[in-house]
């Protein structure tokens, strides 16, 4: 009989490397651990670890001070700079 591996509230050093930022529209910014939570590397959004799960929904980040919105973000801005020059 097999036994459950122990709950943790740790997440593998190996997930962690996998994940990137979901606001990013090139899926290029890397996230970090920091507490309880990840931040993104290219605009320090903050997102949620709940019960050792990242919270990668958009609309429940946390956005650096002095953003209002998410349009206000360096890479959405990057991306829209982009888009208007093609």
């Amino acid at each position: 009989m097999s036994r459950a591996a122990p709950y943790t509230n740790r997440m593998d050093d190996a997930f962690l490397a996998q994940l990137r930022c979901p606001i990013d529209p090139e899926r290029e910014a890397t996230l970090t651990r920091d507490e309880q939570q990840l931040v993104c590397s290219g605009c320090s959004v903050h997102f949620a670890i709940k019960q050792g799960l990242p919270i990668l929904v958009p609309d429940e980040a946390e956005l650096p001070d002095g953003m209002r919105e998410v349009s206000q973000l360096p890479c959405q801005r990057r991306a829209n700079r982009r888009k208007n020059a093609n």
